[in-house]
């Protein structure tokens, strides 16, 4: 199922603000005023929601992320928007690969400090904007290239637009680390 082909999408469902510890804790709250959703009944939110917000939380982890759409919202495939900003992550949790339609996703203001994380998002194909600023990577040398490189469809990242001469530039930056980590492992052989 595609997002594209659903008829009542429910507005974002939020559980920002909430002081959750684990995503199965919102399980136990309800989404925050604003969100006009018809009713909750055992099956979940029966509309179609496609957007999700977890931000300012105390998530370290994105374990339970599967289980948890499960109970709370009516088609989880079809979630195409995540807010985990302003938590606590540290690394990235493959379930959101679960996420096939995920098109926007947020993770600034966490503690992200290994740029090898970003490489579990390439499994998301529809990803176009991303955000990680406010995370550790972000003062390591390249970062903007390296996760343009990894991740190259994305349109864009950190709230600024990817232009072509930055798909380029990610690409030629690629190319180099390539060339150079090559000639680096050929002279420790040496």
């Amino acid at each position: 199922m595609s997002v594209r082909t659903l008829n009542t999408v429910a507005p974002p469902l939020d559980f920002s603000f909430k002081n959750l510890a684990t995503l199965t804790d919102s399980l136990e709250e309800e989404p925050r005023k604003g969100t006009k959703l018809r009713t909750y009944t055992q099956e979940g939110y029966t509309e179609v929601v496609t957007a999700v917000r977890y931000n300012n939380n105390s998530l370290s982890e994105l374990s339970d992320l599967s289980p948890t759409m499960t109970a709370l919202v009516f088609q989880p495939t079809a979630l195409s928007w995540l807010d985990f900003s302003f938590n606590e992550l540290v690394t990235l949790d493959k379930v959101l690969l679960e996420f096939v339609n995920l098109t926007t996703l947020y993770l600034h203001g966490n503690q992200i400090c290994n740029l090898m994380e970003v490489k579990k998002l390439s499994g998301l194909p529809l990803l176009r904007t991303l955000t990680l600023h406010g995370n550790p990577i972000e003062n390591q040398e390249g970062y903007r290239h390296f996760v343009l490189s990894t991740l190259s469809g994305l349109k864009q990242l950190d709230f600024s637009s990817v232009t072509k001469q930055n798909q380029r530039d990610a690409e030629n930056w690629r190319k180099l680390s390539s060339k150079k980590m090559k000639m680096g492992k050929k002279k420790k052989a040496e």
